[in-house]
């Protein structure tokens, strides 16, 4: 009898506990508010509720792994002011609501490290917030949302952070002087969208199975240098970089490989694409309404089409290796003496009636455009096209080795069922 009355009070007096998540969140938020600027504050392993908001110059770290979640209107972390860091905590964001975030950010000087989100809306948001840096992270999202959105935000580094199933990876608006470094973007819309932006850097990022790889807009003096856009195609609108009215932007050394087209150039003016690998693309690279453009010293290789291009004018076309071309090297100086030319004959077909895009390479539209060749000043003309590759390319002797194995067994087979069905006979 008496155990059974002590074990009643044990579990009246469990009941009368706060549950352990409602108390860590309120003595989180209090231990952040009463904690000396320049201080850091240690999260023990757990899970939290939040939202949680963090307006001065301290260091928040979690310990072994912190889960803090909120499906409530309000970031689940707010970050305002000076210098706040914050380091090794995962984020779940469960809003429903179109503009939530799993983290807002203003103010400057700010540094998230090691940060895992999983959000159904956007990731992080950074207004009017500039010198921020975020790095070695990871964003997951549910195709509804931004994974990194910047608004009038200048001057941030966006390092070494993995973003899939978003809308688009990174999109910057009216924010200048970014760097955009070495990070993942897959399974989305754009993997980074610049809207009115300038003076921003994109280097050594990994774009591969969105809609669109990267695309800028109304920008200039972008720097889109060594980046990798693969496998880009999931639409009819697809492409590895669209440039729209984009200015004295340079694209060197990127390699664009199986996107449907490579780079896109539209209503774009005085851009340098320059030594890319471009590289199994249903289309190399396609030029509309553009004008004064350099592309030279890029390698073209086994694509549907190497380039394409109507009502462009003025474009310095030159010294690119196309492994389409004729090549004849007479003074022996690196270049051919027989020009590639592009007919934009199927683009400005399919242009007016773009049902005509289901026939491309079909035999009888290659006949007409050998019969009614385009205007001379339509052409897409490299005057001295490359004897040798710009970019070394990886032979794929492996996979020609295979071929042949699998050709010379198929033969072996056929011969001895042949040759056996005989004996038979």
């Amino acid at each position: 009898m008496k155990l059974h009355i002590s074990v009643l009070l044990l579990l009246l007096f469990l009941m009368s506990i706060p549950s352990l998540s409602e108390a860590s969140t309120s003595s989180l938020q209090a231990k952040i508010n009463e904690a000396p600027e320049g201080s850091i504050v240690e999260i023990q392993a757990g899970e939290y509720e939040g939202p949680l908001v963090i307006s001065k110059p301290i260091t928040i770290v979690g310990n072994e792994e912190v889960l803090l979640r909120s499906c409530d209107a309000e970031p689940v972390v707010a970050i305002s002011g000076v210098g706040v860091t914050l380091k090794n905590l995962q984020i779940e964001h469960c809003g429903a609501e179109k503009e939530e975030t799993a983290i807002s950010i203003t103010g400057s000087q700010h540094v998230l490290q090691g940060i895992k989100i999983d959000t159904r809306r956007f990731g992080i948001k950074l207004e009017d917030a500039n010198e921020v840096i975020i790095r070695d992270s990871e964003i997951v999202g549910r195709k509804q949302g931004n994974g990194i959105d910047l608004w009038k935000s200048n001057r941030n580094q966006l390092e070494n952070v993995k973003i899939s199933s978003v809308s688009d990876g990174f999109y910057l608006e009216q924010s200048n002087e970014n760097l955009i470094l070495k990070n993942t973007i897959e399974n989305s819309r754009y993997g980074m969208h610049l809207m009115y932006s300038n003076d921003n850097a994109l280097r050594h990022n990994l774009s591969s199975s969105n809609v669109t790889g990267a695309m800028l807009m109304e920008t200039e003096r972008t720097s889109v240098d060594g980046n990798a856009f693969y496998a880009n195609k999931k639409s009819v609108n697809a492409q590895g970089l669209l440039l729209y009215e984009a200015y004295e932007t340079d694209v060197i050394e990127n390699e664009f490989f199986s996107n449907r087209i490579g780079v896109y150039i539209e209503k774009a003016a005085n851009n340098q694409v320059e030594s890319n690998k471009i590289m199994d693309n249903f289309i190399g690279v396609q030029m509309k309404n553009a004008n004064d453009n350099e592309i030279s010293k890029n390698t073209f290789i086994g694509n549907v089409n190497e380039a394409q291009a109507i009502e462009s004018a003025n474009n310095d076309v030159n010294h690119n290796y196309w492994d389409a071309a004729s090549k004849v090297d007479i003074n022996v100086d690196g270049a051919s003496e027989i020009s590639f030319t592009a007919d934009p004959y199927f683009l400005t077909l399919a242009n007016y009636v773009p049902e005509y895009q289901l026939f491309f390479q079909a035999p009888g539209l290659i006949l007409l455009q050998n019969l009614l060749k385009s205007p001379p000043d339509q052409l897409l003309t490299d005057s001295s096209p490359f004897m040798e590759m710009t970019i070394d390319v990886e032979k794929e002797t492996s996979s020609h080795a295979g071929l042949w194995t699998i050709s010379i067994m198929m033969i072996v087979v056929s011969s001895s069922v042949f040759i056996l069905g005989r004996k038979r006979i």
